[in-house]
């Protein structure tokens, strides 16, 4: 903190888990609403991303607690990297290529960190002002 100005930074570690094959792990109960909820909130989040690749207007964060968790990191003022994890057993084979998949698109995201600084008030009423015409538009 200076004065007046302070800098706030996140730092989220979110391990996706990946897809849940329900006919392959055979799951039932309470295991299976849970994989049901990873598949959910995974295509939800290849939702954001295939939205932010193409610029679309609309990006829906909404729709999943995940992609509202990460929409800062996604389409926001941030620094974001990803890292994804492959199993090199041939089993595992169209799994890893989706995974793969997913990390090459997870690339393709350009987000930047910069601050958000404003030198006068008038600044930061134009700023929000901006942003408000943004969002009606």
């Amino acid at each position: 903190t200076q004065g007046d100005m302070s800098l706030t930074s996140f730092l989220h570690l979110v391990d996706l888990a990946g897809s849940e094959r329900v006919k392959k792990s055979k799951v039932e109960g309470n295991r299976l609403v849970e994989a049901v909820g990873i598949n959910t909130s995974l295509l939800v989040l290849g939702k954001c991303i295939s939205a932010l690749l193409e610029d679309r207007s609309h990006v829906p964060y909404y729709e999943s607690r995940l992609t509202l968790l990460l929409r800062a990191a996604l389409g926001g003022d941030s620094r974001t990297a990803a890292i994804v994890c492959c199993y090199r057993d041939d089993a595992q084979g169209d799994e890893t290529l989706q995974t793969l998949r997913f990390g090459e698109r997870c690339s393709q995201i350009s987000t930047k960190a910069k601050s958000g600084k404003a030198a006068s008030l008038s600044e930061a009423l134009e700023a929000i002002d901006k942003a408000l015409q943004t969002c009606r538009d």
